[in-house]
């Protein structure tokens, strides 16, 4: 791809990779966390967050370190880091109920 990218076509590059975060998010979510969109989310909340993007960030290192990683492979990556992000958000976004954002510790009686 060209490094100059005029504004409707980056637009449009934007609105193509959201969807497609979007839609690997749901995928994921519906195969791990079955009828509970946040059930993967109670456990550590944010921690968890964090340690998932550590292991991402891991792999982007060793992409950058080894190279040979597919654009497919990149793009994949990209994506599960930008879809890790966007649950962090809504996670956070839920805090207008707190019973929906705690995690199961918090929650113990």
């Amino acid at each position: 791809m060209s490094a100059e990218v005029r504004r409707d076509a980056f637009n449009r590059l934007v609105e193509m990779e959201t969807a497609a975060v979007a839609e690997l998010v749901g995928r994921r979510n519906q195969a791990y966390a079955g009828g509970d969109p946040l059930r993967c989310w109670r456990k550590r909340g944010l921690l968890g967050l964090l340690v998932r993007l550590e292991d991402k960030l891991n792999r982007f290192e060793t992409f950058l370190e080894g190279g040979g990683a597919t654009e497919e492979a990149w793009r994949e990556l990209l994506r599960d880091i930008a879809g890790y992000a966007l649950c962090g958000l809504v996670w956070v976004g839920a805090s207008g109920d707190p019973a929906l954002v705690k995690t199961e510790d918090e929650q113990a009686p």
